[in-house]
């Protein structure tokens, strides 16, 4: 992708992020599919999920876009558990180019739901620190290798998905 390209898809990326900003925050659930809309413009792929995490720092898929995502939402990883596990665990992205090399992956939930993962990106969702769940991109389009701008522009998402779910749990009290 050329330079005009990238800064076209940058500027999408932050005028989206800036809408959901200044827009009303009622639902959580709705926050968490504008974020994976988001982040699929961010990087194209061909499924993506939203993790929330539990006091227990405990994983549930909340939100999936992609083939199966009728059939994931719902699941539970305990902590550490996946790669996305690890992400949460460690508040730190995991750009993965090759998941079946990858002892992290959670290739059994992969395999009950009939899909192969290629390539992950898993991003915290970030709060003052604290990790609030994970935003997972899965089969990158194009190659399976994870550009510095890409990961960066989804690390941005993560970081302002954060300070949105923060304030949908505000504005709920």
């Amino acid at each position: 992708m050329d330079s005009a390209a990238r800064l076209s898809v940058k500027n999408q990326v932050l005028e989206r992020l800036l809408c959901l900003f200044s827009g009303s925050l009622n639902s959580a659930d709705r926050l968490h599919n504008d974020i994976l809309d988001i982040a699929m413009t961010a990087l194209p792929c061909e499924a993506s999920s939203v993790f929330r995490t539990d006091k227990k720092g405990n994983l549930t898929l909340v939100a999936a876009r992609g083939r199966v995502a009728d059939k994931v939402i719902g699941l539970k990883l305990k902590k550490g558990q996946g790669i996305a596990g690890a992400c949460a665990k460690d508040a730190r992205t995991l750009p993965v180019s090759d998941v079946a090399h990858d002892p992290r992956h959670a290739a059994a939930f992969a395999k009950a739901l009939g899909f192969e993962t290629r390539s992950l990106l898993a991003v915290p969702l970030v709060y003052q620190d604290k990790v609030l769940g994970v935003i997972e991109l899965v089969n990158k389009t194009g190659s399976n290798e994870f550009q510095r701008h890409e990961v960066e522009l989804v690390e941005r998402v993560g970081r302002t998905a954060g300070d949105l779910l923060v304030r949908t749990q505000e504005i709920k009290r």
